[in-house]
């Protein structure tokens, strides 16, 4: 599901609380080694609702991923207004090379560009890691 974020920011973040789970405490993440995704530039957003390729801005776009406790958010700026992409770990597929990383969250799919390759493998570990668990909660990480 994708929230603009900069508008009722607050109730914003009491929905995506409610689809991705508490966010992991300092200790817990340097504990289990999270420290979100490095640096991705966008290459295209499907389907189009927010108007990337409608010519309105010719910046470049970048977002990171946080894992969470019961899913990801995927965080980005498009014409000074900020945007969350969530899912849970269930609804949540990606392809991956060593170029460019796909992933769709419900309806969405985001292309994006590997801008740090090592970062990239290290996260995609991480997520592996965090999705099974999810999947499987008696499993210890």
């Amino acid at each position: 599901m994708l929230f603009k974020t900069s508008i009722d920011r607050k109730q914003k973040e009491i929905q995506i609380k409610h689809i991705t789970g508490e966010s992991y405490s300092f200790l817990e993440k340097i504990k289990h080694g999270l420290y979100g995704s490095s640096k991705y530039k966008i290459l295209d957003l499907c389907p189009e609702d927010i108007g990337i390729h409608e010519g309105k801005s010719n910046n470049l776009l970048y977002g990171n991923f946080e894992l969470k406790k019961e899913g990801m958010a995927f965080y980005f700026r498009f014409l000074n207004d900020e945007y969350t992409l969530v899912g849970r770990y269930n609804q949540i597929t990606f392809q991956t090379n060593d170029r460019y990383f796909e992933i769709q969250m419900g309806k969405y799919a985001v292309k994006m560009e590997i801008t740090n390759k090592k970062a990239h493998w290290s996260f995609l570990k991480n997520f592996g890691r965090h999705r099974t668990f999810d999947s499987f909660p008696h499993m210890n990480l």
